[in-house]
């Protein structure tokens, strides 16, 4: 029993080292690349890149403020919260929101590539304009700013744990936020707004061929169908986790099951980073257009002078 006791332990710490690490590196990577390529002017024009650009921000925060902690803590056992309540309040506080946030841009993006690909040109002039896109990604920070407070009331520490003191607060957001938020909403939101981008495009055949239907905004839109994927992948085993370790609260679990426990929440866990890590690796395999700036970036050649 002890070895198998310890075996596990040992499966967690190496998990989150050789697993955390490059999950961390490959995603700083790949969103401050993003960053890089989507802040030229002639792709902020596209008003689908300036929620992409704003997802990769939020994205390149919640590796920073859940990832690198966990790396630290749980990898190398290198206390951080250290009973601080005030730590847990801000962490708590800040990781959610930026996740919440990273999840939910591209639900714009999807919107904004439905509209875009209307036949009625009040509709895409409206939707599309660079006052909506800013109100929707400050409206969306603020929103969840507003609904995870409870995360600021309620947290407190003891030892390297972040608990809270509401029991109610913990239910609801294990039974619904999280499911609804991370998995659910999202899902019926891309699918809903893909079917329509398909309805769209057969409409438009007919009719005529959109103007706004332009090469790189085409190229965002075959992104949509693998962030999906990457969505449904990572969201549902964490918001299936978060309900069972709710539902089990009053269990008494012995060692040996709270460490497998233990293993499958960090499997889930770091199974759930590869939404904020895989966005980049998305857009290079679906798009030529950032391929193409890509090599510019890394293989620009330096001028021969006389």
């Amino acid at each position: 029993m002890s070895n198998i006791l310890e075996n596990v332990v040992v499966s967690i710490r190496m998990l989150n080292i050789f697993v955390g690490i490059p999950l961390f590196i490959f995603g700083v990577i790949g969103n401050t690349s993003l960053l890089y390529i989507f802040s030229r002017s002639r792709f902020l024009k596209v008003s689908s890149i300036r929620y992409l650009f704003a997802a990769s921000i939020t994205s390149l925060i919640q590796l920073m403020q859940t990832l690198l902690p966990r790396i630290l803590t749980e990898g190398f056992g290198i206390p951080l919260v250290k009973s601080n309540s005030n730590y847990c309040k801000a962490h708590n506080y800040i990781a959610s929101v930026v996740t919440l946030c990273s999840i939910f841009y591209p639900c714009w993006t999807s919107f904004d590539q439905y509209v875009n690909t209307s036949r009625n040109a009040a509709t895409r002039k409206q939707w599309t304009s660079k006052w909506f896109v800013n109100s929707a990604i400050f409206g969306t920070l603020l929103f969840w700013l507003i609904i995870q407070l409870p995360n600021v009331i309620f947290s407190y520490a003891i030892g390297e744990s972040c608990l809270s003191r509401s029991i109610i607060s913990t239910y609801i957001y294990s039974y619904a936020v999280t499911p609804l938020t991370y998995s659910i909403v999202p899902t019926i939101a891309i699918s809903y707004f893909s079917i329509g981008i398909a309805r769209n495009l057969r409409q438009s055949r007919i009719v005529s061929i959109i103007q706004v239907n332009k090469y790189l905004a085409r190229q965002i839109r075959r992104t949509l169908i693998p962030q999906l994927i990457l969505l449904l992948v990572s969201g549902i085993p964490y918001s299936l986790q978060t309900i069972y370790a709710v539902a089990t609260l009053s269990i008494k679990k012995d060692p040996l099951r709270a460490a497998v426990e233990n293993l499958a929440v960090t499997i889930v866990r770091l199974l759930f980073y590869l939404n904020y890590v895989g966005s980049f690796y998305i857009y290079i395999l679906m798009s030529s257009k950032i391929r193409c700036e890509l090599k510019k970036i890394f293989f620009r050649q330096s001028p021969i002078y006389p």
